[in-house]
């Protein structure tokens, strides 16, 4: 069985610049991925390492390209072979970039998901667009025992990110939907997914904050967030402990893509918009 996944987002630079960004072989070892080899002309487009989901050498074929336009490859992925194209058009003064991921294999338990690589390599392609600083991009060799850990450091008071840590019309900006939030130490967390946050466990405003999360049939986890705010900055670090032996690159990727978008949320503000899932 496989999938195809759409996403979409708008970005704030001319069509030129994105496609010089996902077509330049600096660029790209900026944003994306650790290595890149690009040489259109030749018909090699390739891109490896550490920060690539099975980061291995010669994963990519090129198959066609239009300056400002479109992109096209193919990557094999768990042995299958997947199509990506992006496309470019102009949207007032900047880009609506639409990527769509075809013949995605459905992962295994504990693996990362594509969906989610995407949404944290979009969003730091805007910024790289932009000329903004980028968030961290996910290590896959990196050995993760039992925890997922990562932080961000966000242009905003740490009073401001706190917040949207802990408001319902907030979390449903970046990561929730319909979110209930009662704010007291044993009061209620969700974020309407059905699953997920649980109870809050800790509450120390503009500082720290952790709820108990339960997903499917796993074990009870816990979530804390920390905060280390000063000068109109903040740095933000999320610890997701308790998974026993289980493989964590599933959320540690998944909390990586929701941290760039909280990053991007709040130092946008009103011209911030999402980097959105059409089709899954």
């Amino acid at each position: 069985m496989t999938s195809t996944y759409t996403l979409r987002t708008v970005i704030g630079a001319p069509p030129a610049a994105v496609y010089a960004a996902i077509t330049e072989q600096a660029a790209l070892q900026t944003w994306l991925a650790e290595r890149a080899e690009v040489r259109l002309a030749d018909g090699v487009f390739g891109f490896w390492g550490r920060f690539t989901p099975e980061g291995e050498r010669d994963k990519q074929r090129l198959l066609t390209f239009e300056p400002d336009c479109r992109l096209s490859f193919c990557w094999n992925l768990q042995d299958a072979l997947t199509q990506v194209d992006v496309e470019l058009e102009r949207a007032g003064s900047g880009t609506a970039l639409t990527l769509r991921h075809a013949g995605v294999p459905e992962r295994p338990d504990g693996v990362a998901a594509v969906n989610d690589f995407w949404k944290l390599s979009l969003a730091n392609l805007a910024s790289y667009a932009e000329g903004r600083a980028l968030a961290p991009k996910c290590d896959f060799t990196a050995r993760r025992p039992g925890e997922v850990r990562a932080t961000v450091e966000i242009a905003a008071p740490a009073a401001e990110v706190f917040a949207s840590l802990t408001e319902p019309d907030l979390l449903d900006r970046w990561i929730a939907e319909k979110a209930e939030v009662d704010p007291e130490v044993g009061g209620r967390m969700d974020f309407g997914w059905g699953a997920g946050p649980v109870k809050i466990l800790e509450l120390d405003p503009d500082k720290a904050l952790a709820y108990s999360w339960h997903y499917d049939n796993e074990p009870e986890t816990v979530v804390r967030w920390e905060l280390d705010g000063s000068g109109g900055r903040t740095y933000l670090t999320i610890v997701h402990s308790g998974f026993g032996d289980r493989p964590t690159d599933d959320y540690q990727l998944g909390w990586q893509a929701f941290l760039v978008t909280l990053k991007r949320m709040l130092e946008l503000a009103e011209s911030w918009q999402p980097v959105e899932t059409l089709t899954a």
